[in-house]
């Protein structure tokens, strides 16, 4: 089974990539070259005629998206519409990683596949109508909306727990948002999920259509920060008495930016594909982990470069 990637660069693509390389029997190629250049896309997927595209390529900067909403409307949108006509045309099956910003608020309990979604910025706009060409061209398509994600990796600084660590390493109190609750999602669980719904699909599968996927148990934003503190300060990543002080969204200037509760439904992916949710909270453990393990091995690096030679 061959699979291509609309692109390596994020970390959803390289833990996808991380993960797949062990299971036998799948083979991934990455496009190489520019997402705006749908000539040279088109051209590499008929090179490689792949079973699956999946296409991870997003821009979701929040706070970039608004100020550069016309990149945010080619990455999120047309991009998604150039990949579902490639597609149709070469016969290849499409994974559209989408985001639980579509949805918007979360007026009556936890939100399902079926209802209808209002988008509160640019982002969640842009990716709804990436969406939704996807659904109107392609019969033969996933589309996967995520929670919040975040990675194991000591690669990306910008990473959700990266920029915790950053931010509660300064001399004041970090303020977040106690009020916005959201499910974090670990990037290897998600990257199981997919490969997982792929297998599937592979072996005759036909639950095409828009799927969910999160971690067990939503949680706000200040008390997410506070459990990556915590877990810090016992591994020695921070030394302070580092500490969280839950504000509303509105003191953090997001009111009407973010939905204040965006819970989703998974239950739709255990019925089809029986995927069952995982709690994000070990891999968030392994994440401090592998983060701490590698600053330990920055500085004993650093120390016997120090050393005087003999």
């Amino acid at each position: 089974m061959h699979i291509f990637l609309t692109e390596q660069a994020s970390g959803l693509a390289k833990g996808f990539l991380s993960y797949a390389q062990g299971i036998r029997g799948l083979r991934c190629s990455v496009f190489e070259g520019d997402a705006n250049d749908a000539v040279e896309l088109q051209r590499q997927l008929t090179e490689a005629a792949p079973d699956f595209v999946v296409n991870t390529l997003q821009f979701d900067d929040l706070t970039l998206v608004e100020q550069s909403p016309d990149r945010a409307w080619q990455l999120n949108a047309i991009l998604p519409d150039h990949l579902a006509h490639i597609c149709l045309d070469l016969g290849a099956a499409l994974i559209q990683v989408s985001s639980d910003e579509v949805i918007g608020e979360v007026r009556n309990g936890i939100f399902h596949e079926k209802d209808t979604v209002h988008p509160l910025n640019t982002f969640g706009e842009t990716k709804w109508q990436g969406e939704e060409a996807v659904r109107q061209l392609l019969k033969r398509h996933i589309i996967l909306r995520l929670g919040t994600l975040f990675e194991a990796s000591t690669e990306s600084a910008d990473d959700w727990v990266h920029r915790i660590l950053s931010e509660a390493d300064k001399p004041q109190d970090m303020q977040e948002a106690a009020d916005i609750t959201l499910s974090p999602t670990a990037i290897s669980d998600a990257s199981r999920v997919i490969v997982a719904m792929i297998q599937q699909l592979d072996a005759g599968a036909e639950c095409w259509g828009t799927y969910h996927y999160a971690g067990v148990e939503p949680i706000s934003r200040a008390h997410f920060a506070e459990q990556v503190i915590e877990l810090a300060q016992e591994r020695g990543l921070l030394t302070g008495a580092e500490m969280v002080r839950g504000v509303s969204a509105t003191a953090m200037g997001l009111a009407g930016k973010q939905a204040l509760h965006r819970e989703m439904s998974c239950q739709k992916i255990m019925d089809h594909y029986g995927i069952k949710q995982r709690s994000w909270r070990p891999a968030l453990v392994e994440a401090i982990e592998q983060i701490a393990d590698q600053k330990d091995a920055d500085q004993q690096a650093a120390d016997e470069k120090e050393e005087p030679s003999v």
